[in-house]
């Protein structure tokens, strides 16, 4: 055998399944992934058919091949029959309105993947079904109840704009909304301009007769049949001053008063009234010019009450009637008139009276105190004149923070309790003179004392702290929570500014005035999931008083992430004959969604391995025998699935190597039993080949490296026949004598170059020295000398051997050559490995025979191989 020929052979044949592998890459390189494109309309009942993949990716016969088709994704949608490739929908019906963001105006697509198999065919697919709007979505308003206010004078004509748009959340036509108004009475009218939406006054407004319109907003969209949405719309129609103050009795007023009453002492008091409303309903009294000097000295008139008090100054000459006209004013508008005619009788009993000192700052007669005085500020000196010497006492009527206490003959006003702006901004207090039993009143005096606003209240918030949540991937100045803050105190002590804390992210924004706060950029929870800041409300007094919160913002989680292995392509080396369920390698996934978008579960694509996933602890196992000889390589094509929905994946191809042990023993493959002949001419030169050994190893590397050697003979005394240790070729070492005619029984040891035990095959080699080629007949089995005692003891004392006895002497030696001989040529072996390591990737032969080597079959064809079995 030349063992250069059949290296050479090998070697070809190693080339030509590198460059099969080359083409196979490039094809699944190029043609392995596709695209796919569907359409099906929105809330179809389950079972409709949506396309069929086999007929984009296949439309020509597959010459008989039948093609299966897999989901790569878990989704409650869309099922595919993996026989067909034809999709269908389920009974979760698809709503385009959930499955895309609401402000999505565009496509709005669903996309899976799949895959065909098998392997021959081997393709991902990437399918996009389009999801067909239908107008199942009614419009409607973000506020249920939509208010507006509108100036009674405001001109027929005019538009008022209306910030509150309905939204629908269909697309197309389906969204293009129409606008009318019910039980608008004619006032009103709704017009749509571009993205404006106005309210057109019709008829002129009478707040007095009507001041709240309540009408119904109807949004109607274009779809068929269409659908509508409704708000109630309330118009409240403003004040303007077109009312004129009309007193409320048409009657004169008479009263009578002895000229003696007390100074200050109150004589009438005329009311009117005026339609309007506000600072548009504020009415000033004043006398007529054509009311004499001397009646106003006596009678003096408050502008705001239309209270006349007496001032007690009589004179001789002071007429006993009184004509006094009031006329009261609001602007634009003529005043009205009443007329009050008082009488001063005569009576020589002078009263007692009561003489007034104020301490307290005065404005316009009335007493001005902040509401932080503390209690027991003096605000003015009371006297009573008593003429006649009656016991009089000085009380105040009603209930008020206020008292009266006796002080060096006289009275002092005081303040009992604090004042609270907040709760009463001015008081009415009247001091009665009466005798000490109390049963006659002289007369009483009325003081108003007017309570100024301090910066004492600090703006409170409604509650401690708010929290508000947000899906991520939002809008850009997405509202977020409105926050509310009330300060008791009025004009720019009670005005209210929000800002936010200095602990605040810059995405946020919050309005001064109204406190809503918005985010201005897009949050991502992966990478921030809690947001926590102050926010301060502070009003405009001085020093100002402010107030902070606590607001906190959740990031909640869409499935926006696929599930990422380490790798792409992961590479595992296990041995042959790995234990079944063995732990093989761990498979290292991860999303960064949460919750169910974060769950990932791993499956392998592949339908016939012998590997399954274990996702309780994320490893991949072997689920049956591995053998290298059957396969020394298993490509696994794994996916990784979230919970989200729709879920999203990631694919990740997994080479396993699978490592020789050396669990094969050579075979040897001619001659085929122990009882073939080989007749050998006397006239054979030495150093000619007369036979040859053929045996293969299934094992690779080392393992599958064959050694030859001759064990035993037939009888003691030198053979003339040797073996090659390499090649298995038995040469004749020395010429061929008489004696040396007949039969000649060699029993060869095949060996592999496994560590640390090798694994061996025996063989009996019988060849019969002649003069002619004569056929040779093995009769007897002969009686054989051992030269070394082989490792496999069953080879040599089994039931071929029966015959040959296994003394303990013989096996000692035997072993202790072979030991010998271990030694020898392990080291060679180990050099070998190199230029033999090769051979463990070539494809072996469907036939045993097909191994042979020509010259082989020639040999034992044509030399008259004998098999006498």
């Amino acid at each position: 055998m030349d063992y250069r020929k059949h290296f050479k052979m090998d070697w070809a044949r190693i080339l030509q399944n590198c460059i099969g592998v080359l083409l196979l890459a490039h094809l699944v390189s190029s043609e392995s992934v596709s695209e796919v494109t569907f359409s099906v309309k929105e809330e179809e009942d389950a079972g409709v058919s949506i396309g069929n993949i086999q007929q984009h990716l296949f439309p020509l016969a597959l010459g008989g091949d039948a093609l299966t088709y897999k989901l790569l994704e878990n989704n409650l949608y869309v099922t595919l029959d993996e026989m067909t490739g034809f999709l269908y929908t389920t009974k979760h019906k698809l709503d385009r309105e959930i499955l895309c963001l609401p402000d999505h105006l565009g496509d709005c697509v669903l996309q899976l993947s799949a895959i065909v198999m098998p392997d021959k065919y081997f393709k991902m697919i990437k399918v996009n079904i389009d999801i067909e709007d239908i107008n199942d979505n009614a419009p409607y308003f973000l506020e249920n109840n939509i208010s507006l206010s509108i100036s009674e004078n405001t001109p027929v004509g005019t538009a008022i704009g209306i910030d509150h748009l309905a939204l629908d959340k269909d697309t197309g036509i389906n969204s293009m909304l129409t606008y009318q108004l019910e039980n608008s009475d004619g006032f009103f009218s709704i017009a749509l301009k571009g993205e404006s939406l106005s309210v057109i006054i019709e008829k002129l407004l009478d707040r007095e007769s009507l001041d709240v319109h309540q009408m119904k907003l109807i949004a109607t969209d274009g779809g068929h049949p269409s659908l509508s949405g409704t708000a109630a719309l309330n118009v409240q129609v403003e004040d303007a001053n077109d009312n004129c103050p009309v007193f409320s009795s048409s009657e004169p007023i008479t009263v009578t008063i002895p000229e003696n009453a007390a100074a200050d002492s109150i004589v009438a008091q005329v009311h009117a009234t005026d339609a309007d409303l506000g600072s548009n309903a504020d009415i000033i009294y004043f006398y007529s010019p054509r009311v004499s000097a001397a009646s106003r000295v006596l009678f003096s008139l408050d502008p705001s009450s239309g209270i006349i008090t007496f001032s007690g100054v009589v004179e001789k000459e002071t007429p006993p009637e009184h004509k006094l006209s009031v006329f009261a004013n609001s602007p634009p508008c003529p005043p009205a008139l009443a007329v009050v005619t008082v009488y001063l009788s005569k009576d020589t009993n002078q009263q007692p009276a009561t003489d007034i000192s104020y301490i307290a700052s005065l404005d316009n007669d009335d007493v001005v105190l902040k509401e932080n005085v503390p209690v027991n500020t003096a605000i003015a000196l009371l006297d009573i004149i008593d003429p006649h010497n009656i016991k009089v006492s000085l009380n105040i009527e009603g209930d008020v923070p206020f008292i009266l206490k006796p002080h060096q003959g006289k009275y002092l006003l005081l303040t009992s309790k604090p004042l609270d702006f907040e709760l009463d901004k001015q008081y009415n207090v009247f001091v009665v003179a009466q005798e000490a039993n109390q049963k006659s009143v002289f007369h009483k005096r009325f003081i108003r004392i007017r309570v100024n606003d301090v910066n004492d209240n600090a703006p409170r918030f409604s509650q401690r702290s708010f929290e508000a949540s947000i899906e991520e991937n939002n809008g850009l100045d997405t509202p977020l929570i409105r926050l509310t803050a009330i300060d008791a105190d009025s004009d720019q002590n009670g005005q209210v500014v929000y800002s936010l804390g200095p602990d605040a992210p810059p995405m946020f924004v919050i309005n001064t005035s109204t406190g809503e706060l918005t985010v201005s950029s897009v949050l991502d929870r992966e990478q921030q999931d809690l947001y926590n800041f102050t926010v301060v409300a502070a009003d405009q007094g001085t020093p100002s008083l402010e107030t902070v919160t606590t607001v906190l913002i959740r990031v909640l989680d869409q499935n926006d992430n696929r599930p990422l292995f380490i790798t792409s392509e992961f590479t595992f080396f296990i041995p042959e004959n790995f234990p079944r369920l063995g732990e093989v390698a761990v498979i290292n996934v991860t999303d960064a969604d949460m919750g169910p978008n974060g769950k990932v579960m791993v499956s392998i694509l592949n339908s016939t391995i012998p590997f399954v996933m274990d996702n309780a602890r994320g490893t991949l196992r072997c689920s049956s025998d591995i053998d290298r000889e059957t396969a020394d390589i298993h490509e696994i094509w794994i996916v990784a699935v979230d919970g989200g929905n729709p879920a999203l994946s990631t694919t990740a191809k997994v080479t396993i190597f699978v490592l020789d042990i050396n669990d094969n023993p050579p075979k040897v493959l001619l001659p085929k039993n122990n009882f073939s002949c080989l007749p050998i001419p006397a006239s054979t030169a030495p150093g000619t080949t007369v036979a040859e050994i053929y045996a293969v190893d299934m094992d690779a590397g080392m393992n599958s490296v064959i050694s030859y050697k001759i064990i035993g003979k037939e009888a003691p005394g030198p053979s003339p026949f040797k073996i090659d240790f390499l090649t298995g070729n038995i040469t004749l070492q020395e010429k061929l004598l008489t004696n040396h005619y007949g039969m000649h029984h060699l029993f060869i040891q095949v060996s592999d170059g496994g560590l640390p035990k090798p694994l061996q095959s025996t063989i009996w080699i019988n060849l019969f020295v002649n003069e002619t080629l004569s056929p040779c007949v093995l009769n007897t089995v002969p009686e054989v000398f051992f030269q070394e005692q082989p490792l496999e003891m069953q080879n040599l004392c089994g039931s071929e051997l029966s015959e040959i006895q296994c003394s303990p002497l013989t096996l000692f030696v035997g072993l202790a050559m072979m030991t010998a001989s271990l030694i020898f040529f392990a080291g060679g072996m180990y050099m070998f490995r190199k230029a033999t390591s090769s051979l463990r990737n070539v494809n072996r032969p469907a036939h045993e025979d097909s191994e042979i080597p020509l010259k082989l079959n020639q040999i034992y064809g044509t030399r008259d191989w004998v098999d006498v079995q």
